[in-house]
């Protein structure tokens, strides 16, 4: 990319970067449903019947899993697309984001996507109500009208408002993921609930979400989003989350001006 190439995809980042932040960060904490596990009773050694572990409902589990992401103090998070992209601002499309949550204000991610046929890389740290970003060398630009990563967390909104929100949950498997096993958990969500990670996310547009619940510790460690948020995405599009790291000491720090 030449350098007047450069300049122009640094402008219409810097316009378009305020309403990025909430869909990356709000991403992060979605999950469409929840999950249970059946245990029948057993006999003991001595032939009495043992008391049966109680079985959570999914309601239960999906309840649990909210409770245990809003009890994190960080995690790390990588985001990625199949068969689309979330488009941002001025021609910029999202395809994938790498970064770290510290609660209860601070972020920090890379994020790639496309622009006028270019791809771009994009940097971005968030502390409070401050946003910088950085395309390219090793100078951040503050944006006027940062976004604050607390946000994520607000329980009428986004994320936490489609998880009230989920309908139908119910267990659909079983799953080792990166060593932990977990119960894939699958429900139905309305688009509208999902405002904060495409803008135009129609309401009463029901996508399908699974989400992947550890058995031991009731976190989420992966969730997945089938199905276009409004009419002009591609059918088959899906959004994939991955979650780990959880409650590692980070310092995210506003970047040297």
């Amino acid at each position: 990319m030449n350098q007047a190439a450069r300049l122009a995809v640094g402008s219409r980042l810097a316009d378009g970067w305020p309403r990025l932040l909430p869909a990356l960060a709000l991403l992060l904490l979605i999950a469409a449903c929840g999950s249970g596990k059946n245990n029948k009773a057993s006999t003991s050694q001595n032939g009495r019947l043992a008391t049966p572990t109680p079985t959570l409902s999914a309601q239960d589990l999906l309840n649990a899993a909210i409770q245990t992401t809003n009890d994190l103090s960080s995690f790390h998070f990588v985001l990625t697309h199949e068969n689309g992209s979330t488009p941002i601002a001025n021609g910029i499309s999202m395809t994938r984001a790498d970064g770290d949550f510290q609660k209860p204000d601070r972020f920090k991610a890379k994020v790639t996507g496309t622009l006028t046929g270019f791809t771009v890389d994009v940097n971005a740290i968030n502390v409070g109500d401050q946003v910088w970003i950085n395309l390219t060398g090793n100078k951040y630009t503050p944006l006027a009208n940062g976004v604050g990563a607390a946000a994520i967390l607000d329980p009428n909104n986004g994320v936490l408002k489609a998880l009230k929100g989920v309908k139908n949950p119910q267990i659909v498997g079983h799953e080792k993921l990166n060593g932990v096993d977990t119960t894939i958990v699958a429900g139905d969500v309305d688009a509208g609930d999902l405002t904060a990670l495409a803008q135009n996310a129609q309401a009463g547009k029901q996508v399908k979400g699974k989400a992947w619940i550890g058995d031991a510790d009731h976190r989420l460690y992966r969730l997945r989003i089938d199905g276009p948020l409004n009419d002009s995405e591609p059918a088959n599009i899906a959004r994939i989350i991955d979650l780990s790291q959880f409650n590692e000491k980070l310092d995210i720090q506003p970047p040297p001006q």
